[in-house]
């Protein structure tokens, strides 16, 4: 009987991961510390890239409202992409292929504008080359003519103005570019696309920013794509984009916490301004879940730079679901596992606290403090491993150097996303003992998709 008691509190805190490990090693730990603060909490990473229905010219009222004020959405990123004929773009049938993604654009933006959300319009789309458009497609500036393109852009600009668009409003001026899937054509007749676009848009547009290049590969000094690139936009005035963008998709692009101060190594030495970033689409389909969330979410808040959930629906899927963070049966919407935990971030209010990964990089923490609560929520990358959060600075919400204090703890499940896991289980208080001004609270997830809050109370 004994041994069967201390088995299932093994097990218990085992589960929580809100109590210290019982002989499980450490894989790292990440830092808090909630006596430097960082900023204002902004929610930077709750947008998310096409995800609304389309409602002919008109805002989508399918998916009720409090799935997106709830989660504070701020983004969205859209163009028309993957409707059946004849709205296939400019590219295959001029305005009569343009006009149906033009009104998809139109309605995803009053949408995206209705919860106060930024729009990034993506010019490709409308273009038509939203993936595999093929060799035989025609593309911008084929055989050095830029007629085409010009009278495509002059169109899009005039919709816009006629529509009352330009609020909120980013250009993007073409989507992953090294993929041959989206640019089947040479780079150097990209780059000339790049430079010739912009020029017409700041023309057209003069008050209206544009975000570029939006590579699908994260930026690297050794990738050619990226010197060029940045070569072809060094020095030129208004040819540099106002918000820098990139995408942070997979394991083999690194993460944020690299990416990022390595672009600001390849702006220092081409002298680029000091610009805005998006992250305009992060996390590969098997990493959205509460864990991984948690692991984009710190790392955008840490490094200042916006950031929209990918989405992995086609066709019809692409245009709905809020990217996956909810989904519907029978007409009706219900939210997943994740939904919860961005609602969770939605209401982590106050000043963001300074923060640090785990050594290994595949544990990170987000942390804000409010008054004399601090909350913190922590994840990892896909693995299901055991780490420390150091939490420092506990006088900053009023506690003395040493004793004990009460935290309440959080987990967010997840079952896929067709899946309403319901609020996140409550684990209960534990008391803890600390010194020297600092705090370890040990995580141990019974997932590699487990997120976890805590909250501390000076």
């Amino acid at each position: 009987m004994k041994l069967a008691v201390l088995n299932t509190f093994i097990s218990t805190l085992a589960t929580t991961g809100a109590a210290r490990s019982l002989g499980k090693r450490s894989s790292g730990t990440a830092t808090v510390n909630l006596a430097e603060p960082i900023g204002d909490a902004k929610y930077l990473a709750s947008g998310f890239i096409y995800g609304w229905p389309d409602n002919g010219v008109d805002a989508d009222s399918s998916i009720p409202d409090h799935f997106a004020s709830d989660i504070k959405f701020n983004a969205c990123r859209a163009g028309g992409a993957q409707l059946p004929a004849p709205n296939k773009g400019w590219a295959f049938g001029g305005y009569e292929g343009y006009i149906g993604r033009f009104n998809s654009t139109l309605s995803n933006y009053l949408t995206t504008r209705k919860f106060g959300g930024d729009f990034i319009l993506l010019v490709h789309d409308l273009w038509g080359a939203d993936g595999g458009s093929g060799n035989d497609a025609l593309f911008p500036g084929d055989n050095g003519d830029w007629t085409e393109v010009d009278t495509f852009i002059k169109q899009l600009v005039s919709d816009i103005q006629a529509n009352d668009m330009l609020e909120g409003l980013v250009i993007d001026i073409w989507n992953e570019p090294e993929l041959e899937i989206f640019w089947a054509r040479t780079w150097e007749q990209y780059l000339e696309y790049y430079v010739h676009a912009t020029t017409l848009f700041r023309t057209e547009l003069p008050n209206t920013l544009i975000s570029g290049p939006s590579m699908a590969h994260s930026p690297s000094l050794d990738r050619e794509t990226w010197r060029t690139w940045v070569e072809a936009v060094s020095g030129k005035g208004n040819i540099i984009p106002d918000i820098y963008s990139w995408h942070q998709i997979g394991g083999w692009e690194r993460e944020p916490e690299r990416t990022i101060p390595e672009f600001d190594t390849i702006r220092a030495n081409y002298s680029l301004p000091d610009r805005p970033l998006d992250i305009n689409e992060y996390a590969w389909t098997s990493e959205q879940n509460p864990a991984n969330s948690v692991f984009f979410i710190a790392q955008c808040e840490r490094h200042n730079a916006r950031c929209l959930r990918a989405n992995w629906g086609s066709g019809g899927g692409l245009h709905n679901d809020m990217a996956n963070l909810v989904f519907s049966v029978d007409g009706t919407y219900y939210p997943n596992g994740e939904w919860y935990l961005y609602k969770y971030y939605a209401e982590m209010t106050g000043t963001r606290v300074a923060t640090s990964i785990s050594s290994d990089l595949l544990f990170d923490v987000f942390a804000t403090v409010s008054d004399t609560t601090a909350k913190i929520i922590a994840g990892t990358r896909t693995v299901q491993s055991t780490y420390d959060i150091e939490v420092s600075g506990l006088n900053g919400i009023g506690l003395p150097e040493e004793g004990s204090v009460d935290v309440q703890a959080y987990r967010f499940d997840w079952n896929g996303n067709q899946a309403d896991t319901g609020n996140p289980v409550d684990l209960g208080i534990t008391r803890y003992e600390y010194a020297s001004n600092t705090l370890k609270i040990t995580v141990e997830p019974p997932s590699n998709s487990t997120a976890f809050a805590f909250e501390i109370i000076g």
